[in-house]
């Protein structure tokens, strides 16, 4: 199977005229919604993020900015609107936090509209220098939590990938990208999701269930311990028959890339096409995760011993 890389960076380049035909939004320096900005973080969909100051005490946040001229730039409005509330019912220390959703109008029509976020200083999980297979599992269990937080209050994430994973200074990672967030027990729309990363289900417009984080953890997991994503071509063309063949050519990769038993056997279950052959919730998964570091630990132990005598 041929392992796709997951960890080069994305380069964004603009041209002078976007999809919509009008001129991009140029890198802004300055002020932006009465806040300092300080330098661009990246773009997607013409909504780009600013890391910004408070005029007042300095204090450094997240800007998700999006400018209002057509009809698609409405729904990018919406979302930006729909993530903020679903932030505001979040409170989990390994959630990034969201702080206001401010839009600015002339007249009577809103122009502009912003989404303040907690700034993180540090990489995204696929930049992190993985310091050693432990702190990978300590990691991912922190994220695990921070998971069952968001379906604790009935909501499924929809999109866990490394991109979606900051880790801080310490450590600690924070769980981002709620953009795609939505109640538990609606449908996935279909013929959409990130390939690599996101369920089947997702693509075949299947019902939304945290069996779907489920299968984004562990494919974020996979991607981490072989450094490559899962390899999933053409996904919103594959039947059932085609899920269950790449899945066998997971597990296979999996056996190959030097991970423990029971880690591989893990994520072959989480990993599994058929929703219902998953683990039920995240809290199971991150159960099962402190079992196979406590048996690496004491493994470790055995060794120091046997070394010293």
């Amino acid at each position: 199977m041929e392992l796709v890389p997951w960890g080069e960076k994305t380069v964004f380049q603009w041209k002078s005229k976007n999809g919509a035909g009008r001129a991009a939004t140029p890198v802004l320096r300055g002020s932006l919604m009465g806040h300092r900005v300080l330098t661009e973080l990246g773009r997607k969909d013409l909504v780009t993020s600013y890391l910004v100051a408070d005029p007042v005490d300095g204090t450094l946040q997240t800007l998700k900015h999006v400018q209002r001229h057509t009809a698609e730039d409405e729904e990018r409005c919406r979302r930006l609107a729909a993530e903020y509330e679903i932030g505001r019912r979040l409170d989990h220390a390994g959630i990034r936090q969201v702080s206001s959703l401010r839009r600015e109008r002339k007249g009577f029509r809103v122009r502009e509209v912003g989404l303040f976020q907690q700034y993180v200083d540090g990489p995204t999980l696929d930049r992190w220098d993985l310091p050693s297979t432990d702190a990978i599992l300590g990691l991912m269990e922190q994220v695990g939590q921070a998971l069952s937080h968001v379906h604790e209050q009935g909501l499924v994430h929809g999109a866990i990938r490394p991109r979606h994973i900051l880790v801080d200074a310490t450590g600690s990672p924070r769980l981002i990208g709620f953009a795609e967030a939505a109640e538990a027990g609606i449908a996935f729309p279909g013929g959409e999701g990130n390939s690599g990363y996101s369920s089947p289900e997702q693509f075949l417009g299947g019902i939304r269930t945290a069996r779907a984080d489920v299968f984004g953890f562990a494919a974020t997991m996979a991607a981490v311990i072989l450094r490559a994503r899962l390899e999933m071509p053409k996904p919103s063309e594959l039947n059932a028959a085609d899920w269950l063949d790449l899945h066998q050519e997971w597990v296979e990769s999996l056996r190959q890339g030097g991970g423990s038993e029971g880690m591989n056997r893990l994520l072959e279950q989480c990993l599994h096409p058929d929703p219902t052959r998953r683990p039920v919730g995240i809290d199971e998964v991150v159960f099962r995760l402190r079992e196979i570091k406590t048996v690496s630990d004491q493994g470790q132990g055995g060794q120091d011993h046997r070394r010293a005598a």
